[in-house]
C-alpha cells in the first residue's frame, strides 16, 4: 500500500505548504494595496470636486463634517420628517454611513394653505404635515454628540439650492400644466416665467426640499431617470447669491 503523500514525500508537502502560505501572503498584500488605491482614488475624487452628499443642517462644511461625524445614526433616527438616511457605497467609501438628506421618502400632505398662512415660512414648515423635507427643527443638531452638525440659522445659511431640470419638468413639456413647486414653496423662491415654466430664485432658496418632495415628474415619467425629478435640491458649494 502506498504511504500517504505527506509521509511518502514530506519535502514536497513542505514545499507545497510554503507555496500556499506565500500565495496567501501575496494575496493579502495585493488586496491591501488595492484597498489603499481605492481609498486614495476616493480621496482624490473628493479633492478635485467629487459629488458631496446633501447634508443635514449644520453639516455644510464638508471637511469639518467628515472629520467629526462618527456615524452614530442619531440624526437619522431623531428626524421627525424622516428626511435623513445613511449614505451607501454608491456615495463613495469616505461617505458610507454618514447622513444625507433624501427628499423622496414620504410626501408632504399639508397642502398650499398651511404652508402659506403661518406668520413665517419656518413656522409654516413646522406646522405642515407629512414627511420627506426639512422643517429646520434643529433636532438633528441638538442630538449630534460630536458637533459634526453645528449651529445653523436657515435665514442666513442654506442646505442647498433647488434647480429645475428642463427635460424632466412637466411644465417644460406641457408648457404649463404643473405648478406644484411654485405653490408649495413657502419662501416664494420659485415663480413661473411667461411660458408658465418654473424659475428658481437662488437668493430666496435655502434647500428645504419641499419642491423636490412634491414634484410629480417621477410618477408621470416612470420610464426615465427615476433618480432625479423635475426639480432637485443640489449642494451649493459656491454660496447662495445675496
Amino acid at each position: 500500500m502506498n504511504a500517504p503523500m505527506n509521509e511518502a514525500h514530506p519535502e514536497r508537502n513542505s514545499e507545497s505548504t510554503a507555496k500556499d502560505k506565500g500565495i496567501s501572503r501575496r494575496n493579502l498584500i495585493t488586496g491591501a494595496a488595492g484597498a489603499a488605491v481605492v481609498l486614495g482614488m476616493g480621496g482624490a475624487v473628493r479633492v478635485v470636486g467629487g459629488t458631496v452628499p446633501l447634508r443635514p443642517p449644520g453639516g455644510q462644511d464638508e471637511s469639518r463634517f467628515i472629520g467629526t461625524c462618527i456615524r452614530c445614526d442619531r440624526c437619522r433616527s431623531i428626524c421627525p420628517r424622516h428626511a435623513i438616511k445613511g449614505c451607501g457605497i454608491e456615495d463613495g467609501i469616505i461617505n458610507m454611513r454618514t447622513p444625507k438628506l433624501n427628499y423622496r421618502i414620504g410626501r408632504i400632505t399639508s397642502g398650499y394653505t398651511r404652508l402659506h398662512e403661518a406668520a413665517t415660512p419656518y413656522e409654516g414648515l413646522l406646522d405642515a404635515e407629512g414627511n420627506g423635507y426639512c422643517d429646520f427643527c434643529n433636532l438633528c443638531i441638538e442630538n449630534c454628540p460630536t458637533g459634526a452638525l453645528s449651529d445653523f440659522d436657515p435665514e442666513s445659511a442654506w442646505i442647498g439650492v433647488a434647480a429645475v431640470v428642463p427635460n424632466l419638468c412637466i411644465a417644460f413639456d406641457k408648457l404649463g400644466g404643473c405648478r406644484k413647486c411654485v405653490d408649495y414653496c413657502a419662501f416664494d423662491a420659485i415663480t413661473l416665467d411667461e411660458a408658465k415654466r418654473p424659475v428658481v430664485h437662488p437668493e430666496k432658496c435655502n434647500g428645504c426640499g419641499v419642491c423636490e418632495n412634491i414634484c410629480p415628474s417621477s410618477s408621470y415619467r416612470t420610464f426615465t431617470s427615476r433618480s432625479r425629478r423635475g426639480i432637485n435640491v443640489n449642494v451649493d458649494e459656491q454660496g447662495r447669491p445675496q
